[in-house]
């Protein structure tokens, strides 16, 4: 259980700002593949209330980790994003899965984006790709963010306290697409991500994805 306190950046060159990461002495712990299920009951009643179930899969190429999340509804304090998190690891990703629809919830959205954390002092950095942007993501004290934030040369892009849903709907708007709750890599992005993360064929079948959502 823990307060998770973060600022969102667009429009930023990830190349550029690797750069200046590695000059101010962050490192890199490593890029990988990231699968998403949202679940709710059948009414909607968790996203009406502000409340976000997921099960998360990062895929590496030599491990995969599970984590089942239960986010709070969000605070706005000071131009940050707050809300209380709830997290725990699991060992079997499908089997979570089947628990959570035993008891009656269901896959309300997917979605998915390559994620690169850095570790900046106190502060994660993650740099998110996203099958409709690319994202900076910065955790932690609202003192530390703000110090990184600076040090990084974000203070100059555009920020944002959305979720990534939110900045979804946007941009589906503003490309004049039909409305949609998903959004997840084509199969030719994902084979891209997959080859450039050297993710094998075994790695990259995700056993949380067994059922059609």
């Amino acid at each position: 259980m823990g307060l998770e306190i973060e600022r969102k950046y667009l429009q930023v060159n990830l190349q550029t700002l690797r750069q200046t990461l590695v000059d101010n002495g962050a490192h890199c712990l490593g890029a990988h593949f990231e699968c998403n299920w949202v679940f709710d009951t059948s009414a909607g009643g968790l996203v009406t209330g502000g409340q976000l179930l997921r099960l998360r899969s990062q895929l590496w190429q030599d491990k995969t980790r599970y984590l089942l999340t239960l986010k709070l509804p969000v605070l706005q304090s000071g131009g940050f994003k707050m809300r209380e998190e709830r997290e725990t690891e699991v060992a079997d990703g499908a089997a979570m899965r089947s628990i959570l629809e035993g008891l009656g919830y269901i896959v309300a959205a997917r979605y998915e984006k390559i994620r690169e954390p850095w570790r900046m002092d106190t502060v994660e950095v993650e740099l998110d790709v996203l099958p409709f942007a690319e994202v900076v993501e910065l955790e932690g004290r609202a003192q530390d963010i703000e110090s990184v934030e600076r040090r990084l040369n974000l203070d100059n892009a555009e920020i944002s306290t959305k979720s990534y849903h939110e900045l979804h709907q946007e941009w589906l708007r503003q490309n004049h697409k039909p409305e949609q709750l998903s959004f997840v890599f084509d199969e030719a992005q994902r084979e891209h991500w997959r080859t450039l993360l050297g993710l094998t064929d075994r790695a990259a079948t995700n056993p949380a994805s067994t059922r059609q959502s």
